[in-house]
């Protein structure tokens, strides 16, 4: 089968490709960033994902290339839509994009059996979707097919979770049920709305559980209580409390930007969605004011350690670690910043942060962690010290 993927050098479109590829298809990969194709076909990755680069390099060019122009759609069988879904300031999702897409693609899409969109959305965008589809390309079926993966662990739960497929024909489903035979294990067909909005809930409840946590953890620290003695007393062999997250700096482009799609979906309705987002973008002044209580800060360096979202990925959008450097330069003699997967001009080695602070926040779990030896006064709601945490 040949398959193009718009979008497909991204943290989504590219392990997709890759395992589309190692599975026989033919796949294109349809990208704007030319640095990124460049190095996709020089088998060079561009991100970090765990397995990635092994499997990239044993696939040939017969089956995966990536290329900056649409030309390379031209004959697909199938054609997979991976376009991030911008949000505005104001909370507005902004998916007319999508369509307008759709209608600069279709001179290229005319022999194409199936469109599928594989970017969140709310409920009705692939309606819509379809219906422009359907006006400019003869014979085309839509679907939707969520990824549900989390960063790092691509490869790995391809494998592992259903695929969820959102289709309003049995021609739909049974082309999308093809592109990933041999890849998932069980296939869920659903409606358009009922994937859409499934894909939202899965990561809104997500964001529910991190916001729990850190909202139990304030009002433990606010009163003087040791909320780790609480984790581990409410935790343990209990089952009804064993998906209890650790508190932390919770964040990523995803959880954020779907529980905010969902809150523009309910027309602004969304109270408990609403109330996660500010218990947990919050969480970096709450950590700072309770510092302001302990300590003089604007005498102090204070040390960043880990800039990503996530611990042992290298991506860093939406990372609550740069929101809390900001309000740390507001209150500190200096911020040092450091990641052990990511690189910036002014990033230092974890060990010289170390050296070089009066108090250390290890604000990302990254696994390296572990192995410091810090004397230092340590802020770790992630735990990753085992204890030494001051709060």
């Amino acid at each position: 089968m040949k398959i193009a993927i718009v979008g497909g050098g991204g943290r989504v479109g590219l392990p997709l490709a890759l395992i589309l590829a190692a599975n026989g298809n033919h796949v294109i990969i349809v990208d704007a960033d030319e640095d990124r194709v460049d190095k996709i076909n020089s088998r060079i990755m561009p991100f970090y994902e765990v397995g990635a680069e092994d499997l990239m390099s044993k696939i040939s060019n017969e089956n995966l290339i990536a290329t900056t122009s649409n030309e390379g759609i031209v004959d697909s069988n199938v054609c997979i839509l991976i376009i991030g879904t911008p949000v505005s300031d104001d909370g507005i999702p902004s998916a007319n994009y999508m369509g307008d897409l759709v209608r600069d693609l279709s001179e290229y899409l005319q022999t194409t059996q199936l469109l599928m969109l594989r970017s969140t959305v709310y409920p009705g965008i692939t309606e819509e979707i379809e219906l422009i589809a359907q006006k400019l390309i003869p014979n085309i079926q839509v679907s939707f097919c969520p990824e549900r993966i989390a960063e790092g662990k691509a490869f790995e739960e391809m494998k592992l979770l259903p695929q969820i497929i959102g289709v309003e024909s049995d021609e739909a489903f049974k082309i999308s049920q093809k592109v990933f035979d041999g890849i998932s294990p069980k296939f869920i067909r659903t409606t358009f709305k009922e994937a859409e909005i499934s894909k939202l809930f899965s990561n809104a409840y997500r964001y529910f559980k991190f916001a729990i946590a850190n909202e139990f953890f304030q009002i433990c620290t606010s009163n003087g209580i040791n909320w780790l003695n609480v984790w581990s007393s409410l935790k343990d062999d209990y089952p009804r409390a064993t998906d209890l997250p650790l508190p932390g700096f919770a964040a990523g482009p995803c959880l954020v930007k779907d529980t905010i799609q969902l809150n523009y979906y309910s027309d602004d309705n969304f109270m408990i969605g609403k109330s996660a987002l500010k218990v947990n973008e919050n969480l970096p002044e709450y950590v700072v004011s309770i510092l302001e209580e302990k300590y003089t800060l604007d005498q102090m360096v204070v040390g960043i350690l880990g800039m990503t979202f996530k611990g042992d990925v290298d991506d860093f959008r939406a990372s609550l670690s740069f929101k809390l450097k900001d309000v740390l330069n507001k209150k500190v003699k200096q911020v040092l910043c450091s990641d052990e997967v990511l690189q910036k001009d002014y990033f230092i080695s974890a060990q010289d942060l170390v050296n070089k602070s009066d108090l250390v926040i290890i604000a990302t779990p990254h696994s390296a962690y572990k192995k410091l030896d810090i004397k230092k006064p340590l802020v770790d709601i992630w735990q990753i010290s085992k204890g030494k945490s001051i709060i």
